[in-house]
């Protein structure tokens, strides 16, 4: 269906002597006399359609058929048509993904000889989005299927040959995919954390590096070669995928054939595609993170990008540990317990967190640190919180217990220095106030962290923490949908949640991170919430966690220099100096 006037020639002129097609016609003579007269206005058709692909879809559509095109849908497909450089960000519920693979198929069915692709961060991932939608589209306009000569559909692979020899076919964001070709293609959820930044501009973006050859030989000038389809739900300010968004939307305002566009969840309610009652109940569930629904409902890009604590990317680079401890399971190492106490004791929205850091010896005073696990509850009374915090040091068989002793946490020392229980009473090790309540059996447990102290400044163990961040010396657990993908041997849907527990829980800490931004005044460090509406328990847990270890590889450095013997670098013999 190439554009017909972009390559009418003179000398190509239909007379007797001069003929495009095959000149013997004897067989079917009058079928292909009227083909002929029938072009001209079948090449009109075929720039308008191109054009308007929506049109297109209302021409082929069966009476009966279950759905009609929304008119966002028709822009969608008309500027997926027109533009060299696409960027959509839309909720669920949009049928983005829809769209976007049926302006692919029309494409194909369009352009003979296009090659396209489907990317996403693993060939899986791609597969299922675009079998899923082929299907539909095949469901809905079953002409259409008449166009593909074959096809092959499994688990991690999607390919359709059409009858004009376009293909269209799914390519992993890795380096399995490097040194393909291809015309042009879309990228799905670019804001997944899994999609690498170096492999899509180093491997996938590369394979589009020729134009389409339309039937008559040529390039065709209208065509829009080497297009990209980005369509997305939002992600954070930090991200890879805002990057791009900002990249794409500076070619918009320079003029470029480029097209961002975005809508919140009121647009596919205004359609019955997703149902209000639904998205204000999930808006209003206190369990439901509001970033996260500002990004998933309201296609917000949350975060600052400009001042943030730290840069998405760099805390990405840290979730790498894929194994989550609820016990101790290296005698070797040191496990320490950071705990933030709740703000309101008793208070339903009130939330604290422990955090699990194991500290591996290097063998020179210092320690690979890891998060193997974190916990949070709401509402519970001190004494509560007091025999948790009991069994889990009990669990993980901890050095130490670093608790925020700032405001109530005074509340919750009161209680760790008590016999509550079977465990032996904690002694403060830091606090000569909490001396008269030592007793025999007390065991040195609790160090009281106050922000306000000299050894312990809040903006010293804020920089602390952005520098171990930024040279990844933090590993985290892994995203829980990385780790769902490893587990689904798991057949037991309770034990399933509980396993995936520490790593949504990581998930958690991401998101508070991400709502953090820094704010320098003179030498000091502040840390300041972007969204009163997310907490900051984990991350402050984590932080204390971190800095006590800190502490205690100061004093093994010290340490260590004392016990450096003068002499040796001496050239006389300490014995001849008196």
């Amino acid at each position: 269906m190439g554009i017909y006037n972009n390559y009418k020639r003179p000398e190509k002129k239909f007379t007797a002597t001069n003929f495009i097609d095959d000149r013997d016609v004897s067989k079917k003579k009058t079928s292909v006399k009227s083909f002929q007269e029938l072009k001209p206005e079948w090449r009109k058709f075929c720039e308008y359609y191109k054009q308007y692909p929506d049109r297109f879809i209302d021409l082929i559509s069966p009476p009966d058929s279950k759905i009609k095109l929304f008119f966002y849908q028709r822009m969608m497909l008309r500027i997926l048509f027109r533009s060299q450089k696409v960027y959509f960000t839309f909720t669920r519920g949009s049928a983005k993904s829809f769209t976007q693979i049926l302006a692919l198929y029309l494409k194909c069915v369009m352009h003979s000889g296009g090659h396209y692709f489907i990317a996403a961060p693993t060939k899986q991932q791609a597969a299922n989005i675009s079998q899923e939608n082929i299907e539909k589209i095949w469901e809905y306009f079953p002409i259409l299927q008449n166009e593909v000569k074959k096809y092959y559909f499994n688990k991690d692979s999607t390919k359709l040959v059409f009858h004009n020899n376009a293909k269209l076919d799914v390519v992993q964001v890795s380096n399995s995919s490097r040194g393909g070709r291809r015309h042009g293609g879309a990228i799905e959820e670019i804001v997944d954390e899994t999609m690498k930044k170096d492999m899509l501009n180093e491997i996938v973006l590369p394979m589009m590096a020729n134009n389409r050859i339309a039937a008559c030989g040529g390039t065709d000038p209208y065509e829009q070669h080497k297009f990209q389809f980005y369509i997305t739900t939002a992600g954070t300010r930090q991200s890879f995928a805002f990057e791009k968004l900002q990249e794409v939307l500076k070619e918009m305002a320079q003029g470029k054939n480029v097209f961002v566009l975005g809508a919140g969840y009121e647009l596919p309610c205004m359609h019955n595609q997703l149902d209000i009652d639904y998205v204000n109940s999930m808006k209003e569930a206190d369990t439901v993170n509001p970033l996260g629904f500002a990004r998933e409902y309201e296609s917000v890009w949350t975060g600052s990008s400009d001042s943030s604590l730290v840069s998405y990317e760099d805390l990405n680079k840290c979730r790498v540990l894929t194994r989550a401890e609820d016990k101790a399971s290296d005698k070797n190492a040191m496990y320490i317990l950071g705990y933030d106490v709740a703000r309101s004791e008793g208070s339903a929205n009130a939330t604290s967190a422990l955090v699990v850091l194991k500290c591996i010896p290097r063998g020179d005073g210092t320690y690979q640190k890891h998060v193997v696990n974190l916990y949070s509850f709401e509402g519970a009374h001190f004494l509560e919180q007091a025999r948790f915090l009991k069994k889990k040091v009990n669990d993980f068989n901890a050095s130490m217990l670093v608790v925020d002793s700032n405001g109530l946490g005074v509340g919750l020392l009161d209680q760790l220095v008590l016999e509550i229980d079977e465990n032996p009473p904690y002694q403060v090790v830091n606090d000569e106030r909490y001396a008269k309540f030592k007793t025999g059996n007390s065991i040195p447990m609790v160090y009281a962290l106050k922000s306000q102290n000299k050894e312990t400044r809040a903006s010293d163990i804020h920089n602390l923490f952005i520098n171990l961040i930024s040279n990844q010396k933090v590993k985290l657990l892994v995203s829980e949908s990385q780790a769902k993908a490893e587990m689904k041997k798991v057949k037991d849907q309770e034990k399933l949640e509980e396993i995936l527990m520490p790593y949504r829980h990581t998930d958690f800490l991401v998101e508070e991170i991400m709502n953090l931004e820094y704010k320098q005044s003179g030498n000091q460090t502040q840390v300041k919430q972007i969204s009163r509406g997310i907490n900051k328990d984990r991350f402050s847990a984590l932080e204390y966690a971190l800095y006590y270890a800190h502490l205690i590889e100061k004093k093994n450095q010290t340490r260590k220099r004392e016990n450096i013997d003068l002499s040796q670098f001496l050239m006389i013999k300490s014995s001849t100096l008196f």
